[in-house]
């Protein structure tokens, strides 16, 4: 087996593409740790769910199916690397999320077994001479194979009150069809229609250029995007799929119901599908993705027709919008990618999902290309804005070698970005960040350094230790990470993200400013039933007007 993994965060940029934490966004933080929470049963599941886990493309989930049709369940980590679609650095980081599990004995009952886990969390913290607090919780029913329900709920420090939440309830035929009801996840195509998932902050690697779609889905997200009921229905290779979502549900808002359909077609070299829906406007799109071999062709077109007023007369508004790209892979660990768009001004994006967060699916065009090279990596995106009369570049280099010294893995890093805008004064912003990541017998070391120039130059480090159970099979599992940060950012402009620790399914990217430390310790405590974690933080800033701050949280789950 590979050693590459500290932790669940490498697994998650591994399957996501994204090449360092800050890329990720909180809701696909929250998905991946579900799954890490509640592993998914490969070979008891439909294939209705295997997709809308949105842990595999579809072409990952055909090659399980047929696989599983001729050589009966995958039984671990090695049998898994072996399936079309996959590879040993997939397989290593899926096992983390997934469960290997065996069907049932010829003639034994279905999987019925009822499975519950409740997480709740709070804390508090002090910023200045102002304190607020928060609190949330979630909760999660699995009926064997067939059901599944989510609630989830929260304040913040911002707002106090508690909602309703999120509530999603999926049924999954034994053919793959499936029934959500209540709120729910919509991905489709490349994301020009329906996307409701996170887009990546940019082209961080090459497997970030292309997307998979996993259609309808229950979600637990604390912030979901759709409300009402959707369906599929599977014959044989094909998906055919409908959802109703609804929108002025709060007291005196007129009830608005904004139907959406999709079909979709499973193959062997790839999957092609199209989607609409109508809600002050249609939009409708075809996607595919055909392999030929070494190569992948992927892309999207979609229409959009909507009315707008416009210097006193309503006129008809209609657009097309475009992406599409090629993925070359010759060899193990190499890999190579171009991508086109075209988002016409005034198309209408409102539930699209643009190829990275920076942009809408509106008044935008550009082009990316990416190449990798075992540990070596590199891309390119340009966009332009011809309403604005603007443009952007961006470059981005990493060399991330992984290698093994005795019992240590060890994973030094370098990471080099140039940016240039034309709409920014001054247009350049230049970065670079070193670290190394390293791990033995259940001891972890991590460093990092950043210099980031714009305006002047800012600077910002971190040193972590920790020490968690070696054995995930203890029947008591104890973790303790302890993290020191400096930060010398003396300009908003030059500020620098950096990805921190939190609670398991919390998601962190604070962005550095001004001049100060931070200490942090996150402890956590781990029974086959029961799981502890608290986490404390002080950030000390010493420039004028910059407070300080202190924070206290703690999270409990139980399993039954």
């Amino acid at each position: 087996m590979l050693h590459f993994l500290v932790d669940v965060v490498g697994a998650i940029l591994v399957l996501t593409g994204a090449s360092s934490p800050e890329d990720l966004g909180e809701s696909e933080m929250e998905r991946f740790q579900h799954y890490a929470e509640h592993p998914l049963r490969i070979n008891q599941v439909s294939r209705s769910r295997l997709l809308s886990s949105g842990l595999f493309s579809a072409y990952q989930v055909t090659s399980l199916e047929d696989y599983r049709s001729r050589s009966g369940d995958i039984l671990g980590v090695t049998e898994l690397s072996l399936v079309d679609g996959f590879g040993a650095e997939t397989a290593e980081a899926l096992s983390l999320f997934v469960s290997f599990e065996s069907s049932l004995a010829p003639g034994a009952l279905e999987d019925r077994r009822v499975r519950q886990s409740l997480m709740v969390r709070g804390g508090g913290r002090m910023k200045g001479e102002d304190s607020a607090a928060f609190y949330g919780a979630k909760y999660h029913l699995e009926l064997g194979a067939r059901a599944e329900f989510y609630w989830s709920s929260r304040t913040s420090y911002s707002v106090q009150k508690l909602s309703p939440g999120t509530f999603s309830a999926a049924l999954y035929g034994r053919r793959g069809g499936k029934l959500v009801l209540g709120d729910f996840a919509a991905r489709f195509g490349q994301g020009l229609a329906l996307w409701s998932s996170f887009s990546m902050s940019g082209f961080s690697s090459v497997a970030a250029f292309r997307r998979s779609a996993s259609g309808f889905a229950p979600t637990g997200s604390f912030s979901p995007r759709f409300r009402g009921a959707a369906a599929d229905f599977t014959r044989g290779r094909w998906t055919f799929s409908a959802a109703a979502a609804l929108s002025g549900l709060q007291k005196g808002a007129r009830l608005e119901i904004m139907p959406m359909a999709a079909v979709s077609r499973l193959g062997q070299r790839g999957q092609f599908g199209l989607q609409a829906f109508y809600k002050d406007g249609l939009v409708a799109s075809a996607d595919g993705t055909l392999g030929l071999g070494h190569f992948t062709l992927f892309g999207e077109a979609a229409l959009s027709s909507r009315k707008v007023a416009e210097g006193g007369y309503t006129l008809q508004r209609t657009r097309l919008a475009a992406v599409g790209g090629v993925t070359w892979s010759p060899a193990y660990k190499q890999r190579y990618a171009v991508l086109a768009r075209y988002y016409p001004s005034g198309y209408y994006d409102a539930f699209s999902g643009a190829v990275r967060s920076a942009s809408k699916v509106s008044g935008e065009r550009g082009v990316s290309a990416g190449a990798k090279w075992r540990s070596l990596e590199f891309t390119a995106d340009a966009a332009f804005y011809p309403e604005k009369g603007t443009a952007a570049y961006k470059g981005l280099l990493v060399l991330s070698p992984v290698f093994m010294a005795g019992a240590a893995e060890i994973n030094p890093y370098l990471r080099i970005a140039e940016r240039y805008r034309t709409a920014d004064a001054p247009p350049w912003r230049h970065e670079c960040r070193a670290g190394i990541k390293s791990a033995m017998r259940g001891f972890l070391l991590n460093g990092r350094f950043d210099v980031v120039h714009m305006t002047a130059t800012a600077l910002a480090g971190y040193a972590e230790a920790g020490w968690k159970t070696p054995s995930d099979t203890a029947v008591v599992q104890l973790s303790a990470i302890f993290r020191a940060t400096f930060f010398r950012v003396d300009n908003w402009d030059d500020r620098i993200y950096c990805y921190e620790r939190d609670l398991p399914g919390s998601f962190s990217v604070p962005a550095l400013y001004g001049r100060g430390h931070s200490v942090s310790a996150i402890i956590g405590m781990k029974t086959r039933r029961h799981s502890l974690h608290l986490k404390t933080s002080i950030l000390r800033n010493t420039s004028p007007g910059r407070p300080s701050s202190s924070e206290i949280k703690i999270q409990y789950q139980l399993k039954l």
